[in-house]
């Protein structure tokens, strides 16, 4: 399987001057290749293949210009652009998408007119060497004698992955000025560990961003959403503070609105690995085989509870943390099912009787008189459902363990607690 290894780049100016160099003349490259492509569409002929744009642009100024593995791919990621077009516009043909996609655009930026300084991907890793201390990258002819050859870079960050490497791109981040290398790299498949075949489920919310359940544990695990709503919601009012004033002197975007936009973000995502990884730490820890996790595409088509449109429509990205959760435990040699979540939550996981839910977060079942939270009754019918276990197998409803955000990691409650008296115990002795 292929694995992204993401380490950070760090440049001298005359070094930076290089990277810019190289990625404008990628710009040019591509918008060159670009405009061929969108010609052939609009004038109803078939637009080229890879094979068929390196045959053609292998005497183009702008592919003399760079090494031969860096113009390569860069025509063969303008391919890629234009086989997700004719995906996308095939879907949205058989009414499956709302807006007609796109053509592939330029990289240019339409108010400067300047060539927009993206990527510099490179095809072979012949062309390339990285470890964790430093980046060599091969150059074009007339900036070899400058440089002795190559150019080298010093990188900050640790390879999670080792394996046989692959294709690399340096990607350039605007708003932070920086670049950032991504090394794809192959390596072998996790091999299960022989042991016997235990389970656990997971039902995906908004407020509750996980639910737990596992085979033979008496209680599920919740891991609240109400510290990292908090952060979303903070850095939300950021960017509506730094939107009025933009509004008041007549700009649209700025430097500080997409550093926001690119904050929010990452500290979103943050939270989500690592609650992916606690997550896989646990099912670890009770020597789980299998997980079931719910299937949520399309549940948010036709969807609107008016002011809190931004948490189910913004915030709950669950489309990402499944494919958190399921990249974990692929790394932990866990298995990974999708379940169809239809009637989970309107069921009781004792009798199968229907629930009423007197409020949002609690399930209470009339025929056998149990009282659930709502989550951990749901994750709890997706794992007999998976198992195939009938109601009543090891259903019940005592009160779940609630896990929260500290900013750095998920921690329970009592774990909290017991951090709290030691941090003012420590506090008193000091004083």
């Amino acid at each position: 399987m292929k694995r992204c290894n993401v380490v950070r780049v760090l440049f001298s100016k005359e070094q930076a001057k290089v990277l810019e160099t190289l990625g404008n003349r990628c710009a040019a490259l591509w918008n060159a290749a670009n405009f061929r492509c969108r010609q052939a569409f609009l004038k109803g002929e078939p637009v080229p293949s890879y094979a068929a744009l390196c045959s053609e642009f292998k005497e183009h100024p702008a592919y003399k210009a760079l090494p031969s593995d860096i113009a390569q791919e860069v025509l063969k990621k303008l391919r890629k652009a234009w086989d997700s077009f004719f995906a996308c516009l095939r879907l949205w043909k058989k009414g499956k998408l709302e807006k007609r996609p796109g053509l592939p655009r330029y990289w240019k930026d339409r108010r400067t007119g300047k060539r927009l300084v993206r990527l510099i991907p490179v095809k072979s890793p012949r062309s390339y060497s990285l470890d964790a201390r430093a980046l060599s990258l091969t150059l074009p002819a007339d900036l070899r004698e400058k440089h002795g050859g190559r150019l080298v870079l010093c990188t900050k960050g640790v390879l999670r992955f080792h394996g046989q490497p692959k294709t690399l791109e340096l990607r350039y981040d605007p708003v932070r000025k920086r670049w950032y290398a991504h090394q794809v790299v192959e390596v072998p498949e996790p091999a299960r560990p022989a042991r016997p075949e235990k389970h656990a489920a997971v039902d995906l919310g908004a407020r509750v961003l996980v639910a737990l359940a596992i085979e033979g544990l008496d209680r599920q695990l919740l891991f609240s959403a109400r510290e990292v709503i908090k952060d979303f919601l903070y850095w939300t009012n950021q960017i509506a503070g730094e939107q009025l004033k933009l509004n008041r002197t007549g700009k649209k975007t700025s430097r500080k609105l997409r550093r926001f936009y690119q904050l929010r973000a990452r500290r979103l995502r943050h939270a989500f690995v690592a609650l992916a990884a606690e997550i896989v730490r646990i099912l670890k820890r009770f020597c789980v085989t299998t997980l079931f996790i719910e299937d949520l595409t399309g549940i948010r088509e036709d969807m609107d509870f008016g002011p809190k449109n931004i948490l189910v429509h913004n915030f709950w990205a669950f489309r990402m943390l499944r494919n958190l959760i399921e990249a974990a435990c692929a790394r932990a040699g866990i298995k990974v099912v999708p379940m169809e979540p239809r009637g989970t939550s309107s069921r009781c996981a004792v009798c199968g009787h229907p629930v009423r839910r007197p409020v949002r977060h609690k399930a209470v079942c009339e025929k056998c008189g149990k009282l659930w939270h709502a989550d951990a009754n749901a994750a709890l019918n997706i794992l007999l459902q998976g198992s195939s276990k009938g109601h009543g197998a090891e259903a019940t409803p005592q009160k779940p363990l609630a896990y929260r955000w500290n900013r750095h990691r998920w921690v329970s409650r009592f774990e909290s607690a017991a951090g709290t008296l030691k941090a003012a115990s420590g506090s008193r002795t000091a004083a």
